[in-house]
């Protein structure tokens, strides 16, 4: 955040106060639909569209940011706002936003008394903290509204928008996504815990109010927010059939569910060219090997634990030679340490450990330790496990399963053609994937995961693999909206 004189946030006392939600206004029957999504991946636009043409109430979580900017004199750029949305979460709690900003649109309904609307919108989500205040209440349902990086770049750099250039949106872009830190932005985890994804990439003006408003019905409303609306009222779930793409993701959430590992459950299934699932699998260690937590040479993570190994042993900066000094405490249940870590050996919560040497500023840590940004590459060397991608296609050979026999008849000229079988993934495939998936002859992809690797697009396309991203109700909802 830039320097400047600002008047301190709420301190702890007020706290209780500011995080008891007055949910006056708001009845059993409202619907209450919130947005998350990446920078430029058009959040706002299709929130305040679903408010504006279909009796919504809106509440952005950002307004309270940008009002204590305002009353400070602090310049609203993207970093300082991201900075202030932090600071609020870190000193009052993750779920502070929340708790200000739907009390505030509460009163503001009860005090109106005009007709009640059909529900909130609830902008601006980018931290799991934030969800976990709005599930508490009972017809909230999460939309991570998506866009290609292209887009969205084309929609935020340039004259008079959000970002000067390329550079000063990619470190916006990837501070957004994910900050390793329980009160920063997690973009990237929120998207993972929606329960549906909207494709928002066509440009629509603002002013055209007709296609804006057909807009809005097209790509939400008319596909997902009239089923919620149904079960929000207490009806049973309607009758509409779920689509075959949103069965089979579902079908790979599940699956993903089977997984031991301590940092991302991952699920992957492999199905025919008429629907049916042959093959499915998960992120893992290998059969005949223990999980990481009961595995008695490691007890957590494989990969922290081996890491930490490593990070102990650097006890110089590796670009000065400045002695590296470390002193922290975790969040959670205060244990300290004087070491690198990081999980607490006390309560296994993630340590956020960032140690910048005080003679040449290099962050040492991130730069420096295998499977950190300068050494990406070291990162899958840690793990253990195989990839759910990789588990799936080894159950097709595990079970004599041979893609190519897939056939379909022409109902033209009744002879048989060869169509190849799809691989619907939880995240986008990383290249080691992509070789094997290419290998076998799997020739469409579908994945949920917003966030793509550029080596494996580059796989993919030289081989004439379909990337598809997913759209849809996930599994989080899927029983709840689908009879």
């Amino acid at each position: 955040m830039t320097k400047t004189r600002a008047k301190k946030l709420p301190e702890k006392p007020a706290i209780k106060k500011a995080m008891q939600i007055d949910l006056a206004g708001l009845t059993t029957d409202m619907a209450v639909i919130g947005f998350t999504g990446a920078l430029g991946s058009g959040c706002s636009y299709l929130a305040r569209g679903l408010a504006k043409h279909h009796g919504y109430a809106y509440c952005s979580l950002s307004s309270p940011i940008h009002e204590y900017a305002k009353a400070n004199g602090i310049k609203e750029t993207t970093g300082n706002l991201q900075d202030i949305g932090n600071e609020f979460r870190r000193r009052l709690g993750c779920g502070y936003l929340v708790g200000m900003a739907m009390t505030q649109l509460c009163q503001a309904m009860a005090a109106d008394g005009g007709p009640k609307p059909v529900g909130i919108v609830v902008d601006g989500i980018r931290n799991t903290g934030e969800l976990d205040a709005l599930q508490q209440l009972p017809n909230f349902f999460l939309v991570s509204v998506q866009a290609e990086t292209d887009v969205r770049k084309h929609r935020l750099i340039g004259k008079g928008k959000k970002f000067k250039d390329e550079t000063e949106f990619n470190v916006a872009d990837d501070r957004d996504r994910d900050e390793h830190t329980k009160y920063g932005q997690q973009v990237k985890l929120c998207n993972y815990l929606s329960d549906i994804i909207v494709i928002n990439e066509k440009e629509v003006s603002e002013e055209a109010q007709i296609p804006h408003k057909h807009y809005i019905g097209d790509v939400i409303y008319d596909s997902y927010v009239t089923l919620i609306e149904h079960v929000s009222k207490g009806l049973p779930p309607n009758e509409r059939r779920a689509k075959p793409q949103e069965a089979l993701m579902t079908a790979a959430y599940v699956e993903s569910k089977r997984s031991s590992c301590l940092k991302r459950k991952v699920g992957a299934v492999i199905a025919s060219p008429t629907g049916d699932i042959i093959a499915a699998g998960h992120n893992d260690v290998p059969e005949a090997s223990d999980p990481c937590l009961t595995d008695p040479r490691y007890g957590w993570c494989a990969r922290d634990v081996i890491q930490e190994r490593l990070g102990r042993q650097i006890r110089h900066c590796p670009n000065c030679g400045e002695v590296v000094k470390i002193t922290g405490t975790c969040e959670k249940c205060g244990q300290e340490f004087n070491e690198y870590a990081n999980h607490c050996p006390t309560c296994h919560s993630s340590v956020d450990m960032v140690y910048v040497c005080p003679k040449c500023s290099r962050s040492v840590f991130t730069d420096f330790l295998a499977g950190s940004s300068a050494e990406t590459g070291k990162l899958l060397d840690l793990c253990r496990s195989l990839h759910a991608e990789e588990n799936a296609i080894l159950n097709l050979a595990k079970f004599g399963i041979h893609l190519p026999h897939f056939h379909r008849v022409n109902p033209e000229d009744g002879k048989k053609s060869l169509e190849a079988c799809s691989l619907f993934s939880t995240t986008f495939p990383c290249n080691l994937c992509a070789n094997k998936i290419v290998t076998v002859g799997i020739k469409k992809v579908v994945y949920a995961e917003p966030y793509t690797m550029e080596e494996a697009r580059n796989v993919f396309k030289k081989e004439g693999v379909i990337l598809e991203r997913f759209q849809g109700v996930k599994s989080r909802a899927f029983f709840r909206l689908y009879a």
